[in-house]
């Protein structure tokens, strides 16, 4: 049942992502695509091999350093868009950004995920993540649904509107349910069994990792002479997973919930780094930022 619901969440999450795409909005991301292959640049190389080069210092154990490599081999989702879209950056790439990582990570998450194996695995867990049934899994969970939302915009697109703003609100409801019986269910429940101390292992770590993400959209936006609304989107990007699909990995995929506790801590307070950090790019958008969340 737990499973079950995670993957609805995640297919809910994607049609709405597909709802929001217009192909006007992508225009000058085709013409001009070097934001877009900057921040697949980050999300595919530089976040997992950041994650490898933390986990090799952080002593963890090898359960926690696997669930932070799934982290980081997971795409944006609908958290990281929605904070582009109330911070004024550039919601376009960020859409852009979560749907081409999102077609690749069928190739991208079983390869990173299989390196993470093993490196990092013990007797106890899986040793291979299969490349074809997991690719197959990803492409029916988070890619059909985004195809399918997008046809619903193409052909419906009076209904889409009406639709995309409560299947937003719907999703990211039905997530946080998810993250609460995670943290708060028993085992028998579907629940994590995350204790006191598990957080205090995975916490800090978590934290430098979420940090030098944030700070690689805004360094190598800069380094390329890029504005301050592509830095503020690169970073959310990179510092943002789709952390329901991470739980889908380590609880279905590799069926160990100790791999799950990473994103489930990580998920407690990457929403509000996101936008602190989006906020130190961008101090103007605060009062507005205010009147979004509340009208929102």
């Amino acid at each position: 049942m737990p499973d079950l619901l995670i993957t609805a969440v995640l297919a809910l999450i994607m049609v709405s992502i597909g709802l929001s795409l217009r192909s006007v909005d992508f225009n000058h991301l085709f013409f001009s695509p070097k934001p877009l292959l900057l921040g697949l640049f980050l999300q595919l190389i530089a976040l997992p091999a950041l994650a490898f080069t933390v986990m090799d210092f952080a002593g963890l154990p090898p359960a926690f350093s696997i669930g932070f490599l799934i982290l980081a081999a997971c795409p944006g989702g609908l958290s990281s868009n929605f904070i582009s879209f109330l911070l004024r950056a550039n919601t376009a790439l960020a859409v852009s950004l979560t749907i081409c990582n999102s077609a690749l990570s069928m190739l991208t998450v079983p390869f990173l995920v299989n390196l993470a194996l093993e490196r990092f695995a013990s007797l106890t867990t899986p040793a291979h993540l299969p490349l074809l049934p997991t690719a197959a899994r990803i492409f029916l969970i988070v890619l059909l649904p985004v195809i399918t939302g997008m046809l619903v915009r193409h052909f419906l697109p009076r209904a889409a509107e009406a639709m995309q703003r409560r299947l937003r609100i719907l999703a990211m409801g039905l997530l946080a349910a998810v993250f609460v019986m995670k943290l708060t269910a028993p085992p028998t429940h579907g629940g994590s069994a995350l204790t006191v101390d598990e957080v205090g292992q995975i916490l800090p770590v978590a934290i430098v990792i979420n940090v030098l993400a944030l700070a690689l959209g805004w360094a190598f936006g800069s380094m390329l002479r890029m504005d301050t609304d592509n830095q503020v989107t690169l970073g959310v990007e990179v510092g943002i997973q789709n952390t329901s699909l991470a739980f889908l990995i380590a609880g279905s995929f590799l069926a160990s919930e100790q791999a799950l506790k990473p994103a489930l801590v990580y998920a407690m307070f990457t929403f509000f780094t996101a936008v602190g950090y989006g906020l130190l790019l961008k101090p103007a958008m605060l009062s507005r930022l205010r009147k979004e969340l509340s009208d929102w």
